[in-house]
């Protein structure tokens, strides 16, 4: 029971859940999942993410997805439907007991690992990824992971310095498809 981001395509969710393509309007999204909801026990249901016309939330186990579009380049009649599917969120969920569904990327368990191990095991794939900022956050083109809003790096007493940061997990990840600017030719990146 794995959701795969997939670069350039969308997600994948666990089987026999199906796979989300960027682009694809709200409506579609709906009509796809609304096919399982016995395995969406809290239902697929809007949420707010700013700057986006439409998200929609749901829970898998250990984790909650949220489904955004764009606002795509206007070209709509502002109900939402008419942007498509352009990012993915999934994020730990503390409040579920249930083991964590696994979110992959080329392979590996994204959430969960120290974030020193899962940089290595990203950069043994062949990927330039840095290390994590300050904040405990990082980005591989349209790929971001974060830790959890509230948790701060600890600070050592007054005087003294600390002798290692001590180790963090990404609690958060989000896939973007393309951005304006991307479909707009003014930025690009590499096939993270």
């Amino acid at each position: 029971m794995t959701i795969d981001l997939l670069p350039g395509h969308g997600v994948r969710l666990p089987a026999p859940l199906p796979e989300l393509c960027f682009g694809l309007t709200q409506e579609a999204v709906r009509d796809l999942l609304e096919l399982h909801h016995a395995l969406l026990p809290g239902g697929v249901r809007p949420t707010f993410v700013c700057g986006s016309p439409w998200s929609l939330c749901f829970e898998l186990p250990g984790v909650s997805v949220t489904l955004t579009s764009d606002g795509g380049d206007g070209g709509g009649d502002g109900d939402g439907d008419s942007n498509g599917l352009q990012g993915v969120t999934i994020g730990r969920n503390p409040s579920d007991d249930r083991p964590a569904c696994p979110v992959g990327y080329r392979g590996i368990d994204l959430l969960g690992w120290p974030a020193h191990e899962l940089v290595e095991a990203l950069r043994a794939q062949g990927l330039a990824v840095p290390d994590p900022d300050a904040g405990g956050s990082l980005r591989i083109g349209p790929l971001h992971l974060s830790r959890r809003p509230h948790r701060r790096p600890s600070r050592s007493s007054p005087g003294r310095k600390p002798r290692h940061q001590p180790p963090f997990h990404f609690d958060y990840v989000s896939l973007h498809g393309a951005t304006r600017e991307r479909r707009r030719g003014a930025a690009s990146w590499p096939d993270a």
